[in-house]
């Protein structure tokens, strides 16, 4: 009887050790699709794999011979930290990202775990399109959102799910990437700029040839505003030039002094002529 109840125990505890085991031989299991081979290695020699085995749960993004591109070619603590964003700690199987709305889900990395991530950098914002596609990206504001999910690799629930997706996850901040720190606060409005004043051009009037000039401002002068000529010259004649009226006065006297000399000389005329006959 005593030794009945121990075999089922020592089972189950055989079963969970088993289980546990091939959860955190995550190289091995890989190797198991040829497909993967690339991204095995590169766990593999950057530790990622290894620091694996030391969580009970995880999820793995596991990327593609044919789409890794040159993530080996990363400088070797930048490749570690894109590796460790594509370990979720959590199980999310097909089933359970099916479930998912359309608003995000958040979901954290072994990178946050290693008290380096900043702004989110250990996160990643997961959601399903209109299309019904489920999409991959940092949490970092402004990421780049261009990763998809291909299909489901291999699961053990509740400890292991490896899921294969379209690419690397591009984490802004880490690779070669422009990335702008999120305002604390909403930065208050900007006053205007005064426009400055235009510049002299080359061209333009010396300082007193602009003083003789008139301006825009200065308007001509108007033939109301010029000094009116002086009486003198204006109503007064010439002293040698005598006037139409007094050239007519001149002329009537003397066509009258010419009259009283003939009617003068008439008279002398007579009275000799009367004297003339007197003495005869």
């Amino acid at each position: 009887m005593g030794m009945s109840t121990k075999l089922p125990i020592t089972f189950i505890l055989l079963l969970a050790f088993v289980s546990t085991t091939a959860a955190y031989n995550i190289t091995k299991l890989l190797e198991r699709d040829p497909n993967f081979s690339n991204f095995s290695d590169l766990i593999t020699q950057s530790g990622v794999a290894k620091e694996m085995g030391t969580r009970n749960t995880v999820t793995v993004l596991a990327i593609p011979n044919d789409r890794i591109g040159d993530l080996a070619g990363k400088p070797p603590d930048v490749l570690k930290t894109i590796l460790k964003t594509h370990v979720i700690l959590d199980y999310y199987d097909l089933l359970k990202l099916e479930k998912l709305k359309g608003k995000p889900t958040i979901m954290t990395t072994m990178f946050q775990a290693t008290g380096s991530a900043i702004y989110q950098q250990g996160f990643l914002n997961v959601t399903k399109n209109s299309q019904g596609t489920i999409v991959f990206a940092s949490a970092v504001h402004g990421s780049p959102r261009d990763v998809t999910l291909l299909g489901s690799v291999l699961t053990q629930p509740f400890n292991l799910s490896i899921l294969s997706v379209s690419g690397h996850i591009l984490t802004p901040g880490v690779e070669e990437y422009t990335f702008t720190p999120p305002p604390a606060h909403a930065p208050a409005p900007s006053k205007p700029k005064a426009v400055p004043a235009p510049e002299p051009s080359a061209e333009a009037p010396s300082p007193d040839e602009a003083a003789d000039a008139p301006t825009a401002d200065s308007p001509a002068p108007t033939p109301a505003d010029a000094p009116a000529p002086a009486a003198d010259a204006s109503d007064a004649p010439s002293a040698d030039a005598p006037t139409a009226d007094d050239a007519a006065d001149a002329k009537s006297t003397k066509s009258a002094s010419s009259k009283l000399f003939v009617s003068g000389a008439l008279a002398s005329f007579l009275v000799v002529m009367a004297s003339v006959f007197a003495a005869f």
